[in-house]
């Protein structure tokens, strides 16, 4: 199966991204989750994106390139919202990629998509995602032929994959796992 480098929000390292991660070592992945909040936990963005701003995203994405580092290069790339926008970024550096997968987060891309397939999974309302980054990415992963998936969950909110938080949703989850698992297992 694949190597799933998975990265947590803003909020940290919650128990519903561990739980999350358990789903997808069940289907035979092997994943790693690093920590880059040092232990912090928060349960509200304020608090969270509060930290991130202190703390500095430039100095949380260096806290995770050593994990990156020990990684093969063909390991799947995957995170919440922070975590997404950091998986993103670091797809332009990993072209052999498995497959880059965006939950709660997407950014117009820094130039031409490097080729990994693209799963996007997110609130059909989400105050965090611009259409017009999701549309500009969408024509750059299709411009390299490569696969664009684009999952919308019905309804308003952000974090739907942390099933303890306000808008949580198991059901919708449990696809998302399903979906991240059919394109990391494709022939």
């Amino acid at each position: 199966m694949t190597h799933i480098l998975l990265l947590h929000s803003a909020l940290g390292l919650r128990p519903a991204v561990r739980e999350f991660a358990d789903a997808l070592t069940a289907r035979g992945h092997t994943l790693v989750v690093p920590d880059y909040y040092d232990g912090q936990v928060f349960d509200d963005e304020e608090s969270g994106v509060g930290y991130r701003d202190r703390t500095g995203a430039k100095e949380l994405f260096k806290r995770i390139l050593p994990v990156v580092e020990e990684l093969p290069a063909d390991a799947a790339l995957a995170g919440f919202s922070l975590g997404s926008a950091f998986a993103q970024t670091l797809a332009a550096t990993r072209p052999e990629a498995a497959g880059v997968i965006l939950m709660h987060s997407v950014a117009a891309p820094f130039g031409r998509w490097p080729g990994a397939p693209v799963q996007v999974h997110r609130y059909e309302s989400d105050p965090w995602i611009e259409q017009d980054d999701l549309d500009a990415l969408r024509a750059s992963v299709e411009a390299e032929g490569t696969s664009f998936e684009d999952f919308v969950v019905p309804g308003r909110g952000h974090l739907f994959t942390d099933v303890h938080g306000p808008d949580g949703d198991r059901e919708a989850t449990a696809a998302t796992i399903d979906r991240i698992d059919a394109l990391l297992t494709r022939p």
